[in-house]
């Protein structure tokens, strides 16, 4: 059985009176139904402890936060080591991606194109962040230009 999003829930092998964030919400207001229910319960489970549920995290899992499909384009623009005939292939490609996806289930979207995105550019693994990404690119293309007029002249 799926629980639903406003709940509490019992759990007599740890004793604990156990309720979601949204259940928890509602229960403050003394004249809400979860009120009523969670003195209910409390009553009929006096040594049981009330706690808050806590969502348990994957801290190894790499969420790539803040990777749009905006910062694809962004990163595939500033990359240096690609070829302008390149940048436009990869991001062709990424916007027939998108495109195609538009027929597919929400849920299959991003991750399709994010899945390619990375393979594409595993360099992105390392990084928190695209933002961090796209910033160190510009800082190595930023660098690697010639810092004034003399040093081209010097250069050619």
């Amino acid at each position: 059985m799926k629980s639903r999003k406003n709940s509490l829930r019992i759990s007599h092998t740890e004793g604990m009176i156990i309720m979601d964030r949204t259940f928890a919400k509602n229960s403050e207001n003394t004249m809400s139904s979860e009120y009523a229910h969670l003195q209910q319960v409390r009553r009929d489970y006096p040594n049981y402890k009330v706690v808050l549920r806590t969502i348990r995290k994957n801290n190894t899992k790499n969420s790539y936060c803040g990777l749009t499909y905006e910062r694809m384009y962004e990163y595939i623009s500033v990359k240096r080591s690609l070829s302008p005939r390149e940048k436009e292939e990869l991001s062709d490609k990424l916007s027939e991606m998108i495109q195609i996806s538009k027929c597919q289930s929400l849920k299959y979207r991003y991750p399709v194109i994010k899945k390619w995105f990375l393979e594409t550019f595993p360099e992105i693994k390392q990084f928190a962040e695209i933002g961090v990404a796209i910033e160190e690119e510009e800082k190595r293309e930023f660098e690697a230009a010639p810092a004034s007029i003399e040093e081209l002249k010097i250069a050619s």
